[in-house]
């Protein structure tokens, strides 16, 4: 019973589930699971300020502790590893008429993260822009552009200001689902 609790009263815990649960929707029933995946992901929206469309999130540990003000929409974000987004982030396009972001928008891959992302309060991040595995991107930062290098980024445009990466961000994230 505790647990059953906990999955519920756990915000990070809610919105993993709710996105498994509405991408089962989208992807198994699609005649009426997409309308219906489509509405609950508007229940998200309501109830904690996220903005997204879960069928086009493919993250396999996603953490968002504070959920308020969130865009992560309906791009396509993709992550094999490890993904913290803080309160506040927005993955936006660069533009409707771009000949890549129309391409990877049709794969659902605007967004490719690799593991041990972490990326700070109110940043945006404009696609399509590949990320490798462990970047921590500050607060108020604006990624324009790939990151293919390890380490610590702010600013804006981002620049790299350090080498040196932990996983203190991720750790909690090791085996969830």
């Amino acid at each position: 019973m505790k647990q059953w609790i906990l999955n519920f009263w756990l915000i990070e815990r809610f919105i993993r589930r709710h996105i498994a649960f509405s991408r089962a929707l989208y992807y198994k029933l699609p005649l009426i699971g997409r309308p219906l995946s489509a509405a609950v992901d508007r229940l998200l929206l309501y109830t904690h300020g996220i903005d997204l469309a879960s069928h086009s999130i493919d993250v396999k540990s996603l953490s968002i502790s504070h959920p308020c003000g969130i865009l992560l929409g309906g791009n396509g974000i993709v992550s094999a590893g490890r993904v913290v987004v803080m309160a506040g982030v927005k993955f936006v396009g660069r533009s409707p008429s771009d000949a890549e972001y129309l391409n990877r928008h049709r794969e659902r891959r605007v967004f490719v993260l690799g593991d041990n992302v972490v990326i700070g309060v109110n940043s945006v991040v404009l696609g399509p822009v590949d990320i490798c595995d462990n970047v921590v991107i500050g607060a108020l930062s604006l990624v324009n552009k790939p990151i293919s290098e390890p380490g610590i980024y702010v600013g804006i445009p981002v620049h790299k200001v350090s080498a040196e990466v932990s996983d203190e961000w991720v750790a909690h994230l090791k085996g969830v689902t």
